[in-house]
């Protein structure tokens, strides 16, 4: 037999090893997908019926609310109409203490809005000092850079200048030559 049919012979042979193994985990999946299946739809089952239990408990619960409900609602109704009368006798003191109150409040909220707007003018006042003070220290240094930019520039444009001349002359030394 050729190397070839060797070698073809060992390729089928362990191909075949590996699709025997791929078939016995798919196997083993199955099974476990079988059993989990199984096991979900008895608690499925089981869910059904602790389902229908809570909607019968869910029922008897509303009817007991409901009975609750409207007797806190006869109890509140008696409790308001005292109130009424009570509030009716209180209103007009109520009345007058509110109003004074509220006028109290307005002026000591004037006081401090007021005192608040000084201590906030002030710290903008002072801010914006400080801020203008850094500026014109940033320009004073932009001013001092840029004068030192300038002349670095003036040099080398004269420094360009010199090495232009000089290559033109190089040039034209080097044609005559």
């Amino acid at each position: 037999m050729s190397t070839a049919g060797k070698v073809l012979v060992a390729l089928i042979l362990l191909s075949s090893l590996v699709w025997i193994s791929l078939a016995a985990g798919v196997a083993q999946l199955d099974r476990n997908g079988n059993a989990a299946l199984a096991r979900l739809a008895n608690e499925y089952d089981a869910a059904q019926k602790n389902l229908v239990q809570a909607q019968a408990d869910i029922a008897r619960i509303k009817d007991e609310t409901t009975v609750f409900q409207e007797s806190v609602d006869a109890q509140l109704t008696a409790i308001r109409s005292r109130l009424y009368g009570v509030e009716g006798h209180n209103s007009r003191l109520t009345e007058l203490v509110n109003r004074l109150q509220y006028q109290l409040e307005t002026v000591q909220n004037t006081v401090e809005a007021g005192e608040q707007l000084r201590d906030q003018r002030i710290a903008e006042k002072q801010e914006e000092e400080k801020a203008l003070a850094d500026a014109q220290a940033e320009v004073q240094e932009l001013m001092a850079e840029s004068a030192k930019l300038t002349d670095r520039l003036e040099s080398l444009r004269e420094e360009f200048k010199k090495t232009f001349e000089s290559n033109v002359d190089m040039v034209a030394s080097a044609e005559k030559g």
